[in-house]
């Protein structure tokens, strides 16, 4: 006798697949809360070792007499009166400086010669912000804003680097500033860029090289600035260089 094999019914199918959606359900806020940890930390990573590489730089140029890497605005912060070195030239965008601090105009041949060393261009990207593949560096391929003005005297609370889907607007540029009661909401993923994390969150680099991961529910400048107080020395004007769109 011939023994017949039956599959699943129709009903059984659609049992099955009510299921795994209830489990899928169940499992996707946990999934999306380690991916967006995931990203968030290796984006911060990638911000500490921009950060570093700027140092490192600065490092390099003062025992020769050079300014530093950092933007400049005027001769107050740093400017110098050299048009062909980074620190002789001012920019209006995060990608134009980023261009220069990596030579990309001589990027892939002999006399490539960035300002900062030990440094893969790939630190600009990551996390929904495409990498730089050749030709000019565009606003799309920078995922950070950079403060542009940075002196040695400045607190070390100062935001430096801070990913592109912060709105920075609200960000203390000159004077004097107690940031410890100061609890408005910065925004997130509201700008011209929603990428790297949206309104989920954004990755924030201090001048004395702290990286922190802020979520949104914690996006206040109390705690960006983590209740200190800071000046801007009084002839200098921070500004921040976003990336265009």
């Amino acid at each position: 006798m011939k023994t017949v094999k039956k599959g699943f019914t129709l009903v059984e199918l659609l049992v099955v697949i009510g299921i795994l959606g209830i489990l899928m359900g169940a499992l996707f806020p946990a999934i999306s809360s380690a991916m967006l940890s995931a990203n968030t930390n290796a984006m911060a990573q990638r911000g500490r070792n921009l950060f570093v590489g700027i140092i490192q730089a600065n490092t390099e140029r003062e025992g020769q007499g050079l300014g530093n890497v950092w933007p400049h605005q005027s001769e107050a912060d740093g400017l110098s009166d050299d048009s062909d070195d980074i620190a002789g030239q001012t920019f209006g965008s995060a990608e134009l400086y980023f261009q220069e601090l990596f030579d990309i105009d001589n990027y892939g041949t002999e006399t490539w010669a960035p300002y900062v060393s030990g440094v893969d261009i790939g630190v600009l990207s990551g996390s929904g912000v495409p990498p730089f593949t050749g030709g000019s560096l565009t606003g799309k391929n920078v995922g950070w804003t950079i403060a542009s003005g940075i002196t040695d005297e400045m607190e070390d609370v100062v935001p430096v680097l801070v990913t592109r889907n912060c709105d920075i607007s609200s960000f203390p540029t000159s004077g004097q500033n107690d940031m410890s009661t100061q609890k408005d909401t910065v925004k997130l993923g509201a700008g011209t860029h929603s990428t790297p994390f949206g309104n989920k969150a954004c990755i924030v680099i201090h001048k004395g090289g702290a990286a922190n991961v802020v979520k949104a529910k914690y996006a206040k400048l109390y705690l960006i600035y983590n209740k200190q107080s800071f000046t801007v020395p009084a002839a200098v004007t921070m500004k921040y260089l976003e990336p265009g769109s």
